[in-house]
């Protein structure tokens, strides 16, 4: 009997058989958390586990109608890269049953190219960080919101727009840091994202994050695809407060810093500010 091929990224009508494990639901519980991991950062997620495994457990959920592969990675995917996941509406479903609260899956259809990739860099730095803290003895990752945070101040009669690509906050035994995060693909005009910062700089001014979030104060973290981009754009940065003098609350850093293989240099000095060239430890 020949071996039953599988195609990757379309589902098979004879699916293979398997019963759902505590680590295959994990991964629905993961996909759920991040809405899309790559091959290689959910094995991160499974230190106990070989990548081999990880795949074969990521196969058997796919052909069974509980994870997506995007086809839009199909584009752009080459063969040394990691595939590409979300959860489908049967994970999402079972997620829901068990756990209590609403998963939901996104339609594919919804998905571009360079959401995709801006997602994938989201969860980049999401893993690195929650891996780093779990090491850690004083601190931990409190609070993580990707949703729903939208707001608008303006400038000389033109509105800029409040849209973090997340918002986070870590806690220690004795205070709060709180953080927006904005993850920079180089698509932006460097105007733009000096807009973004004084939008910013205004909307803490005005005292918005007090009424919205219940919170003091926050640093803007901006993560970027190269350490060119990233000094780019803290020069840039300088002109958002009113004295133009470059401001602590916005940081900076390559994404290249940083991987789930070494996610401790997240915490590391690889940060710098608007307002000097020294290197920052994230927490200090």
């Amino acid at each position: 009997m020949s071996k039953h091929k599988f195609k990757k990224f379309e589902r098979s009508q004879t699916p293979p058989s398997f019963r759902i494990g505590a680590a295959d639901f994990q991964i629905l519980e993961f996909l759920a958390n991040y809405r899309f991991l790559d091959t290689k950062q959910i094995t991160a997620l499974f230190p106990s586990q070989t990548e081999r495994n990880i795949k074969r457990r990521l196969h058997f959920l796919f052909h069974g109608g509980y994870i997506e592969r995007p086809v839009q990675q199909f584009t752009y995917l080459k063969p040394s890269e990691y595939l590409v996941y979300s959860l489908a509406r049967k994970g999402a479903e079972l997620i829901s049953q068990k756990k209590g609260f609403s998963a939901r899956a996104k339609p594919s259809k919804e998905i571009g190219v360079s959401f995709l990739r801006h997602s994938l860099m989201i969860s980049d730095f999401r893993l690195a960080l929650s891996l780093a803290l779990s090491n850690s003895s004083q601190f931990k990752l409190a609070v993580w919101k990707d949703l729903g945070l939208i707001d608008a101040v303006y400038c000389e009669g033109e509105r800029l727009p409040i849209a973090p690509d997340a918002f986070f906050t870590i806690e220690s035994k004795d205070y709060l840091m709180h953080f927006f995060l904005e993850a920079d693909r180089s698509t932006m005009a460097l105007e733009r994202m000096l807009n973004k910062y004084k939008g910013y700089w205004i909307w803490r001014a005005e005292g918005s994050q007090k009424q919205k979030l219940d919170i003091a104060n926050f640093r803007v973290l901006t993560v970027c695809i190269s350490e060119e981009r990233a000094e780019n754009l803290r020069q840039i940065s300088k002109k958002a407060d009113d004295n133009q003098t470059g401001s602590e609350m916005f940081w900076f850093a390559s994404e290249k810093a940083y991987a789930p293989a070494i996610h401790e240099k997240i915490l590391e000095p690889i940060w710098k500010t608007s307002k000097n060239e020294n290197p920052h430890h994230l927490l200090e």
